[in-house]
């Protein structure tokens, strides 16, 4: 193994930055459960507005940035589709929320 230590260290040091992606990924999706839009009812209407999405946006802008960071990562490889994935479904939620702001 002496004879192979630089080649050990090389995977190993792949392995770390491949379990960082993996767990990041499932923090970021853990983040979101519980996550709840609120859609109370304007004055004497029967008219719903959205509220209660400030915090929701900033976990949001986050983690585009994170995604869009690990889509560039050459450690990627496991979680392609799943980043992939991840970033379309985010990219969605961003999309959604920018049109009902506008209504």
């Amino acid at each position: 193994m002496v004879a192979h230590v630089q080649k050990c260290e090389d995977i190993g040091e792949k392995a770390n930055k491949e379990y960082f992606i993996e767990k990041s990924l499932k923090k970021m999706k853990a983040d979101w459960v519980g996550q709840n839009f609120l859609t109370p009812q304007f004055k004497n209407t029967t008219t719903n507005f959205i509220a209660g999405f400030e915090d929701a946006a900033n976990l949001l802008d986050e983690h585009i940035v994170t995604g869009q960071a690990m889509q560039f990562s050459p450690f990627k490889g496991p979680f392609v589709d799943e980043i992939e994935n991840w970033v379309k479904k985010l990219m969605t939620v961003q999309e959604t929320l920018e049109e009902w702001l506008k209504c």
